[in-house]
């Protein structure tokens, strides 16, 4: 009779033994509680379709893209399907789905037209 052993440590228990990484430590420094309060309020006035990924994880995926040096959102949505780490630190479910293309494309259009990175930017 064989008897797995379980895991000893949890993946998020691996990942804080890691040096932190640069995406880390640049989404450590960014505050972005004017960004998400912004795009709150819209989500509130224009509801479509259910409520599936938080703004702030989505926003760390596109800070990401621009510190992988990622030209277009089916790098992005590629490189997250594929790296659990990366969805972690994004602030996805490491086992779980990620947004869509279209998801990232609807988002960042929302995003610039908000104005709120211009707001960011003052800070």
């Amino acid at each position: 009779m064989n008897i797995r052993q379980g895991c000893v440590f949890s993946f998020e228990d691996a990942i804080k033994m890691q040096p932190r990484s640069r995406l880390e430590v640049i989404l450590a420094t960014l505050d972005f509680k004017v960004i998400i309060e912004a795009l709150s309020k819209d989500d509130k006035e224009q509801h479509k379709g259910p409520n599936g990924y938080s703004l702030e994880s989505k926003l760390n995926s596109l800070i990401a893209m621009r510190v992988y040096n990622m030209d277009t959102f089916t790098e992005l949505v590629d490189r997250l399907t594929q790296d659990p780490v990366l969805r972690y630190q994004c602030g996805f479910e490491v086992f779980g789905r990620v947004p869509s293309i279209a998801t990232f494309s609807r988002f960042y259009c929302r995003l610039t037209e908000s104005g709120a990175l211009h707001e960011l930017f003052k800070q």
